[in-house]
């Protein structure tokens, strides 16, 4: 549950949704609410694999057993993309120590977190577990206290139902906005990625994941409120929710609140995301899909080279001066092009695996399950589609050129796949 929490509890609430009430002005609250059901969609296909193939490095592994190792190469290459997601928790934090130590060098301080938290999870996941469940605490104590300061505050009059109030900017950027906050709401989903790590896990990871989503939900919703409705919109549009805690905030409480909340917050999620991101690699590797040297562990069972490939993938667009929106968006889009793939996973369990889908806590009749993917495929495609119609054209040219090299490096590697069951 708290790998969980501070998976979801990160960037998306304190970084993106200052750049959301841009879009949707006092939108936000209701955008995280549209945000939380496309995360609980993204959730169907992911809990109920992990409740019948629980498994280390789980979207990798389910994609190769249930589509095809070339398909499951291209998820991996998908999976990669939106790795950049990594450099924003960088960045968000940086951003909220700039809040009490103005003219410190924001760039140097997102490397020195990311750094920090590479070296945290080389010693291993139990102590990394112990350093996420203290940080957990102290975060969700300043989210509630900022809902408890800020909810006096907050002038009602700017949730009624009107489209003034919901959609400022048209239905188009509403919609990307709740695109943006699913990001933020769908960090349970990664639980999977250390299924064979989790005791009972057929019962315990879907249950994480979905109580986990639900309790952030209703916290989202709130500072949405607290965030969107208690100073003008222009005042806080593209701005981090500090602005607003400072204005309701006694000064110690203030700083309590975004060095416990927002700094742990940040860097939570950055630990839990380096966690588990190295897992579906890991095991490509023992494939064969990557040099046999990338799978190789330290004492701590962590794969060292794995994990440095991802402080560079989240380096990158630190020292690049990418737009936190644009990695958003590539990100989110990535993701859900990816998740598509688990839906079709998903949705060939019950014929290719039956006693093991029949054994799942989470198994329902195959008819039922297949009318529930269909509207999980729908909600993701279009959330997906809204994502990346944010990018620019260069963008686009960029993750065509990447898509082109992957596929060129998958004909190249698949003669030295080999299926490690």
């Amino acid at each position: 549950m708290s790998f969980c929490i501070g998976q979801i509890v990160g960037s998306g609430v304190f970084v993106l949704t200052g750049i959301v009430i841009g879009l949707t002005g006092h939108g936000a609250p209701y955008g995280f609410l549209v945000a939380a059901l496309i995360a609980l969609c993204q959730l169907v296909p992911m809990a109920i694999l992990a409740s019948s193939m629980p498994a280390t490095g789980g979207s990798y592994v389910y994609a190769k057993r249930l589509i095809g190792p070339r398909v499951a190469f291209v998820f991996l290459m998908l999976f990669i993309l939106q790795q950049v997601l990594i450099s924003t928790f960088a960045i968000g934090f940086a951003s909220y120590v700039a809040v009490i130590f103005p003219g410190v060098n924001q760039m140097v301080v997102a490397l020195g977190a990311l750094t920090a938290a590479v070296i945290v999870n080389m010693i291993g996941l139990k102590t990394t577990a112990k350093v996420q469940n203290c940080m957990v605490a102290l975060l969700l104590i300043s989210l509630f206290i900022y809902i408890v300061f800020g909810l006096p505050k907050v002038d009602w009059s700017a949730l009624e139902l009107t489209t003034a109030n919901l959609m400022p900017n048209g239905p188009l950027k509403f919609f990307r906005g709740c695109a943006m906050l699913s990001f933020a709401c769908a960090g349970a989903k990664f639980l999977a990625e250390n299924g064979g790590e989790v005791e009972n896990p057929g019962k315990t990871i879907p249950r994480a994941m979905v109580i986990s989503t639900v309790v952030v939900a209703v916290f989202y919703a709130l500072v949405g409120v607290v965030a969107a409705c208690v100073l003008p919109v222009e005042e806080v549009a593209g701005t981090n929710i500090s602005v607003v805690a400072k204005s309701v905030f006694p000064a110690p409480i203030y700083l309590f609140f975004v060095i416990g909340g927002a700094w742990f917050a940040l860097l939570t999620t950055l630990n839990g995301t380096l966690s588990w991101t190295t897992r579906s690699l890991h095991r490509a590797a023992k494939d064969g899909w990557l040099p046999e040297f990338c799978a190789k562990e330290n004492k701590n069972g962590v794969p060292v080279v794995l994990l440095l490939f991802f402080f560079v993938v989240g380096v990158i667009p630190i020292v690049t001066g990418m737009d936190t929106a644009d990695i958003s968006n590539m990100g989110t889009g990535c993701s859900k092009l990816a998740d598509l793939l688990m839906v079709y996973a998903c949705f060939r369990l019950p014929t290719m695996f039956p006693e093991e889908y029949k054994k799942s806590a989470l198994y329902i009749a195959p008819k039922k399950l297949n009318a529930a993917l269909a509207v999980v495929f729908v909600v993701l495609a279009a959330t997906s589609y809204v994502s990346l119609s944010g990018l620019s054209a260069k963008q686009f040219m960029y993750c065509g050129i990447y898509i082109v090299a992957a596929s060129i490096l998958m004909m190249v590697r698949y003669k030295h796949f080999k299926d490690n069951k």
